[in-house]
């Protein structure tokens, strides 16, 4: 279990080629132990040659299994490490390694150059200890001196055989390059390419005198000492910025350490760290390299500046100093990515096959694949992304919508191909399981235009209704069935045909019903034919103002539709009145209503709090404008209502900022088809055309009032200026009732009733 918690990556380990959890070296645990253990050196020596290995039976007591899980690179199969056991750590490897080197003085490993030859610059060299053992044989000038000095440096500091071993080894890299520059000095420089230990060398090259120090001294000449001890603490110079190509990109450039330009870093991390984002290049063929779309930074710098043309030559421009940033993607260069190696899909659907049953699929091991990790697209898949790419050009989609829309639609292709039509349930599962990396609705609208889309009837089912539903399903069996016939009945599927309610408009009933239900029930009702007058009186009763007056609007409606489809003989609601309550409409200060459009932070804001604080229009009038209602030319708006129309002449100051939002409309969404004039970045790309959702709170809550709030005080202030409903009707296409009630408000000494 720990090893699967440190090691969560499977795959197929490189010695016994079983599945299992891998660590860095591609090992499994069982081989881990078994190179560690048995000594295998066939098989680590060359891997390739000596086939796959058979497992066995090993018996290891715990406190083995954390010291032997280390990798192999902390223990010989890497070198330059610092560890103090790794030359006792799998020596023998090490020591066979050395005996199969084909030669041990190769002439093309740092080859002496002609004494007294001055280079052209300082160049930088990639030393390692595998350097070393291929000049083992190599005789070098003023080697014996410098091991004898060795000695001597061992005596003085204390340090063990093993650990001269390795000086020794790390002088003999100096001494070569050294010969390899022409010098008869080795140069302080040539310290900083020293793998390990370069302040030992250094302090041994001074000892026999073969060390030329820089122009400015590495050390400065009084050492500080410390306030509080007497130790002297030497203080080290800063390492000198010396040229150097890039491991990655080849381009020239200057560091201290680096081996890498920042620009390839950069690259490196906005790729990431994982072994998916690296590999060999499609180009260049170079391996181990940060990739995107297939190709190495180099090459998409290069094809960047030289033409797709590029592509078919391997060699690479030599660059002085940092090149030019690569292109974000390579299809704005007119070069298309390496074709993928990946096979089909093995799951594209058959457009003939039917299902026998339904089955979720679990999308869970597909999200994280990276692009080239995918199968291969087959034709129809191909054409479908090109239509959606057509689609979101023509319509102008954002960045950001655009890339989550086609990632979504590639990888249900990929996987299920684009000739047969894709389940909704496919599209909902998959982005169910990363809702910020997948875009779901878009892709189900693409699809359902172009009838490759199998809608799911249970997902597209008003939630106003599957709530109903399940508070139906809580109830007892026979006020289930009775509330069931009025929900029907309401709804216009009863006895009497007519225009039905919405579901929305039956779930705000229910929030009412509901408490009274529970109290009924708690008292042994166990059918709506049990309540009587007094019962509906009582449930009256515990409210009062307009929560009362909403329980007995509810219960009638219950009763009546029950008595109407003969579910119940008598209506325990009739004869009952209420009494009606004439609320008066806020008034809202001037000292509040000052500065109410300095909130608006931009056009569509702005416009919204001018058709409220302005005409009075309510929420569900804005909603619905078209952009055909505003006609700036003649300065008008229609507002479409049930049944009627209301015109609005434009003033000054509405007629600004309904210009700067159709310009603002235009620039954002110039190709959108949605007819209404208020529109988001949602329903500008919604095929079906709906209106925004939108209920403005967010717009008004930094005024800190409400939207009817205003919209009431702005009726009111006009009542106030003017005593005629009929003005009132007319300027705000409001009712002769409503009219009535704001001049009642505003002038209560012209409507109040003589005492009898």
């Amino acid at each position: 279990m720990e090893w699967r918690k440190k090691h969560p990556e499977q795959g197929v380990c490189l010695r016994c080629r079983h599945t299992g959890h891998l660590n860095s070296d591609r090992l499994c645990r069982a081989c881990l132990h078994a190179v560690r253990l048995d000594a295998d050196a066939a098989w680590v020596t060359d891997p390739e040659s000596a086939g796959p290995r058979s497992r066995q039976l090993m018996l290891l007591y715990y406190g083995l299994a954390p010291t032997h899980a280390q990798p192999l690179k902390k223990y010989g199969r890497r070198t330059g490490g610092t560890g103090t056991d790794q030359r006792e750590r799998l020596h023998w490897v090490e020591q066979i390694r050395a005996a199969a080197a084909p030669t041990r003085d190769d002439p093309a490993v740092l080859p002496p150059a002609v004494p007294g030859q001055l280079p052209l610059f300082p160049v930088r060299r990639m030393l390692s200890i595998d350097v070393c053992r291929r000049i083992l044989q190599r005789p070098l000038a003023g080697y014996r001196e410098v091991v004898e000095h060795t000695a001597a440096f061992a005596a003085d500091t204390g340090i063990g055989k093993p650990m001269q071993r390795k000086l020794h080894e790390m002088l003999r890299l100096a001494l070569a390059v050294r010969d390899a520059d022409g010098d008869d000095l080795v140069d302080e420089l040539v310290l900083d390419d020293i793998p390990n230990y370069g302040r030992s060398v250094r302090a041994i090259l001074l000892r026999a005198e073969m060390l030329r120090l820089l122009p400015e001294p590495r050390e400065p000449e009084r050492p500080q000492r410390s306030r509080t001890s007497r130790i002297t603490r030497r203080v080290w110079a800063p390492r000198a910025m010396t040229p150097r190509s890039c491991q990655q990109c080849g381009s020239w450039f200057a560091a201290k350490m680096k081996v890498t330009c920042e620009a390839c870093s950069s690259f490196a991390r906005s790729r990431g760290n994982s072994a998916a984002s690296t590999g060999a290049c499609a180009r260049c063929l170079r391996v181990d390299l940060p990739l995107a779309d297939g190709y190495c930074r180099g090459c998409r710098w290069h094809v960047a500046n030289h033409g797709p043309g590029g592509i078919a030559r391997f060699g690479t421009q030599l660059w002085l100093g940092s090149p030019v940033p690569a292109p974000t993607s390579l299809r704005r260069s007119g070069v298309a990515p390496p074709t993928p190696r990946r096979p089909v899909s093995e799951h594209v659907v058959d457009p003939g096959q039917e299902r026998l049953f339904e089955l979720r699929r679990d999308w869970s091991p597909v999200v994280e694949l990276a692009r080239h990790d995918l199968p291969t697209l087959t034709d129809s898949a191909e054409r479908l992304l090109a239509d959606l790419d057509s689609v979101m050009k023509q319509e102008m989609w954002s960045k950001v919508p655009a890339s989550k829309t086609r990632h979504t639609l590639t990888v249900l292709v990929s996987w299920l191909g684009a000739d047969a039509p894709l389940l909704e349930t496919d599209i909902r599962a998959l982005v169910d399981q990363r809702p910020l990396k997948f875009s779901g609705r878009r892709v189900t609208q693409f699809l359902e235009t172009r009838g490759l889309l199998v809608q799911d009837a249970e997902f597209r089912r008003d939630a106003h209704q599957k709530r109903l539903e399940a508070e139906l399903a809580a109830l007892p069996e026979t006020i289930a069935q009775e509330l069931s016939v009025w929900i029907k009945a309401v709804r216009g599927e009863g006895k009497w045909e007519h225009t039905g309610r919405t579901y929305r408009s039956i779930a705000r009933y229910w929030h009412v019903l509901d408490p009274i239900l529970k109290g009924w029930l708690a008292g042994g009702v166990e059918s709506l034919r049990e309540i009587t007058r007094d019962d509906v009186k009582r449930a009256i009763a515990t409210r009062k103002g307009t929560p009362a007056r909403s329980i007995h609007i509810v219960l009638r409606n219950v009763f009546r539709a029950l008595r109407q489809e003969g579910v119940i003989f008598r209506d325990p609601t009739r004869g009952l009145v209420f009494a009606g309550i004439n609320k008066t409409p806020p008034s809202v200060p001037s000292d509040r209503l000052a500065g109410v459009l300095r909130h608006a932070q931009n056009d569509f804001q702005r416009f919204v709090m001018v058709l409220v604080c302005i005409h009075a229009l309510s929420g569900t009038d804005i909603r619905h404008l078209l952009l055909t209602d505003l006609d700036l030319s003649r300065e008008r708006l229609v507002v479409r209502r049930p049944g009627r129309r209301h015109i609005i002449y434009l003033d000054e100051l509405t007629y600004r900022c309904a210009s700067a939002w159709l310009r603002e409309r235009h620039r954002r969404w110039p190709v959108t088809t949605n007819p209404h004039l208020l529109i988001n970045r949602w329903t500008a790309v919604d095929t079906t055309h709906s209106p925004i959702g939108t209920t403005f709170t967010a717009i008004f809550r930094p005024t800190g009032l409400t939207m009817p709030t205003l919209r009431q005080d702005r009726i009111r202030d006009e009542a106030f200026e003017v005593d005629d409903p009929l003005h009132l009707m007319r300027l705000f296409g409001i009712s002769s009732q409503t009219a009535m009630r704001y001049i009642t408000a505003a002038h209560p000494e012209r409507t109040a009733k003589l005492p009898r």
